[in-house]
């Protein structure tokens, strides 16, 4: 039975509703108002606070929480969430996606890395094949990037190629998916797309195969004649699938999926994130950020952004980097601009949302985090190859900028402190890029598909 998908995206809609707005109580009935045109506001009505509290919760459209209800107690929705990556930007998304799908009743999502279905032979030899690459063929592994970036179809056709003897060695991964027959598989990760396409096309498996780009560029690995639909983080990247032959239909622009915390509004403006924290809500905050590792020329940075003319603080998040948070703690002493060294913390989402400017490195999930929240972004230090290309991707947006070195990215950090004309078309441009309820839209999508694919094999009919 064919389940109607034309509202298949509604959390743009919820996205206008202006959630921050509070909620009033009117008899028995709930009242918000809600941007529904460009010209003019909308009353909404729902039948009960409590459901229009239902709706912000959990970010999905009635009709879809509806339609989950009408299963039977025990009938639930199964969906895989595949990467198959020791990196933390894959498993992010997918973790992401599994903290949106947990909210919505009978949908059971799983994240799944396939190397833990390989054998310990296959799983060592590719973790540190990916980090030797990294450690000492950076030139070699860039150049490989580049050309799957171009489309090289030497390039793809080794890489499909090398995904398919994978799957020969995959056999307890593909036992798992037969055994359990998820009703959908999204992978956020390109050689999964692979080996997982390669088993849809030779009739391995049957169900709908998604997919979530993770990076503002998209390489050819990506593009699968098999996988049903795309989820990308930007025009461009839609632009990009299109290069490959992906027709438009099977692209919906929904940005990366991010922690569904970025799309829960606080009533806290940025100088009272600040008083938050501790810090003076008077002086502008410079954030850096380099994942939980601290990458990043913190030092240097820091000694630039105290040349600078305008009063500031600088807040270093150095993760787990015991020894850049103990170098730092020495240097503040000796700086005039505030300097506050942090480690590892919990509630990085406060420092950003209480940020003027934030410098960091150019991965896509957190790039997708600091627009969510609409900060202005400066990037330093691309790897060869793949970071490189998102990067110059992401500036294109015109909300990030790419800097040599630290002087620079300290003087530009000024530019956007101080410049009100270079402000406002950040501000502007920010508002299209932003997309904070990523997770929630592919959710949504991703599990009106699971849903359709799961009456069509045998149970209950109904549309949505």
């Amino acid at each position: 039975m064919k389940i109607n998908l034309s509202n298949k995206f509604a959390m743009p809609d919820i996205k206008k509703k202006q959630v921050r707005e509070t909620p009033q109580k009117e008899g028995d009935s709930f009242v918000r108002s809600a941007e529904t045109t460009s010209d003019n506001l909308q009353i909404l009505k729902q039948n009960t606070f409590r459901e229009e509290q239902k709706e912000i919760k959990t970010g999905f459209s009635q009709d879809l929480i509806e339609a989950l209800e009408k299963l039977p107690p025990k009938d639930n929705i199964r969906i895989f969430l595949v990467h198959g990556s020791h990196t933390g930007g894959h498993r992010s998304a997918a973790e992401s996606l599994k903290a949106a799908m947990d909210k919505l009743p009978h949908v059971q999502a799983e994240v799944i890395n396939s190397l833990d279905y390989s054998s310990e032979g296959i799983k060592n030899a590719q973790v540190g094949a990916a980090q030797m690459a990294i450690d000492h063929l950076k030139g070699l592994r860039g150049w490989c990037f580049q050309k799957a970036h171009e489309g090289n179809p030497v390039m793809y056709w080794l890489g499909n190629t090398g995904m398919k003897i994978k799957s020969f060695f995959s056999k307890k991964f593909l036992n798992k998916i037969h055994d359990e027959k998820p009703d959908a598989i999204i992978a956020t990760h390109s050689p999964m797309n692979s080996m997982l396409g390669y088993w849809k096309g030779s009739g391995k498996i049957n169900m709908p195969l998604l997919s979530t780009v993770t990076d503002f560029s998209t390489h050819r690995m990506w593009a699968q004649d098999e996988v049903d639909h795309y989820y990308v983080a930007s025009d461009g990247a839609a632009g990009d699938l299109k290069r490959f032959n992906i027709d438009d239909s099977k692209i919906s622009v929904t940005g990366i999926p991010i922690k569904p915390d970025f799309a829960e509004v606080t009533e806290l403006s940025p100088a009272e994130m600040k008083v938050k924290l501790g810090l003076d809500p008077q002086k502008p905050l410079v954030l850096l950020m380099g994942g939980s590792l601290g990458y990043g020329p913190y030092e240097e940075l820091s000694s630039e952004l105290d040349k600078v003319d305008t009063p500031l603080q600088i807040v270093a998040i150095c993760g787990k980097n015991q020894a850049k948070l103990e170098a730092l703690e020495t240097k503040k002493d000796t700086m005039k601009q505030i300097l506050v060294p942090v480690g590892f913390i919990k509630n990085v989402s406060d420092y950003m949302e209480a940020a003027d400017v934030i410098i960091s490195k150019p991965g896509g999930l957190t790039a997708s985090e600091i627009f969510a929240l609409k900060k202005p972004m400066i990037m330093l230090e691309p790897m060869p190859g793949l970071e490189e290309i998102s990067a110059n991707a992401i500036q294109k947006l015109g909300v990030a900028f790419m800097e040599k070195t630290p002087a620079d990215a300290a003087k530009f950090a000024q530019k956007l402190l101080t410049n009100p004309a270079l402000k406002e078309d950040v501000d502007k441009k920010l508002e299209k890029v932003s997309h904070p309820y990523s997770s929630y839209t592919v959710a949504e999508d991703a599990v009106k598909r699971a849903l359709e694919h799961h009456l069509s094999e045998g149970s209950d009919k109904f549309s949505i």
